[in-house]
């Protein structure tokens, strides 16, 4: 959504600080967290909320140290008020697309799930600039679309500056690929026999089920025959019924046989 209004030339509200303590709104091409804070603001859905940060108080060198703006768990928010007044989307919405905001994030915490990388660069997502600490984006040239590029454009697409760094890929998934492929050579054949070993397993255990599945079968099968031979043949619903689950019944048996 932010390069796409970038892209379109909409333009949002922001506030601007002088240095005479003044704030004045102004008109302008939005930045990334203008519209993350926009997207994770609870109040786009309609409802008002209180106490979504507070504060932490560490000690540093002996020292007290409170730190402000904190933000806390849903569940430790002082007012959630659902409803409350008439928003873009609904509470439902606005849950879902906080879950699909937080599978994306690719710069929060050791492991983020991350956004989905087109292309096989090797690297995709897992690179960042030495200047500004982004992840590098990736791009694809080429008259098949399969010549890679690694490249750092998050201070240009969030603050329209220039962009830090860009080098192609070739040597550098070269150099990984080879470095990963001499650690894993002396596991590679201890790993295939294991794999061989856990299929033969799964495959047997799979034959097993077939076999007790069939065995029940047949059994079901002949319980089925023995009620209808016992059955009066006068009494022809109860003879058709037990005829149909016989029937059934030698039809599973074909079917696993």
């Amino acid at each position: 959504m932010h390069l796409w209004l970038r892209r379109e030339g909409i333009v949002l509200p922001a506030v601007n600080y002088t240095r005479a303590a003044e704030r004045t709104i102004v008109w302008k091409l939005p930045v990334y967290n203008t519209v993350h804070h926009i997207l994770t603001n609870p109040i786009y859905a309609g409802a008002y909320v209180f106490g979504r940060t507070g504060s932490k108080v560490t000690i540093e060198a002996g020292r007290k140290r409170i730190l402000r703006g904190v933000r806390r768990d849903r569940t430790d928010w002082e007012v959630l008020l659902i409803d409350h007044h008439e928003g873009y989307l609904s509470w439902h919405d606005f849950e879902r697309n906080q879950r699909l905001i937080t599978d994306n994030a690719t710069s929060k915490g050791l492991m983020p799930r991350g956004a989905l990388r087109r292309g096989e660069l090797l690297l995709g997502g897992l690179l960042r600039c030495g200047h500004c600490g982004r992840k590098l984006h990736v791009s694809y040239s080429g008259s098949n679309g399969n010549t890679g590029r690694y490249h750092c454009r998050g201070a240009q697409l969030n603050h329209g500056t220039d962009p830090c760094i860009g080098f192609g890929s070739l040597r550098v998934d070269q150099a990984i690929s080879t470095e990963v492929l001499q650690r894993l050579q002396p596991l590679g054949i201890e790993a295939a026999v294991k794999a061989i070993k856990t299929s033969a397993a799964q495959a047997g255990e799979k034959r097993r089920h077939l076999e007790l599945a069939l065995e029940q079968a047949r059994y079901e099968a002949a319980h089925a025959r023995r009620q209808y031979d016992a059955v009066d043949p006068d009494n022809r619903l109860v003879a058709g019924e037990l005829e149909r689950r016989w029937n059934t019944a030698l039809a599973v048996v074909r079917e696993l046989a």
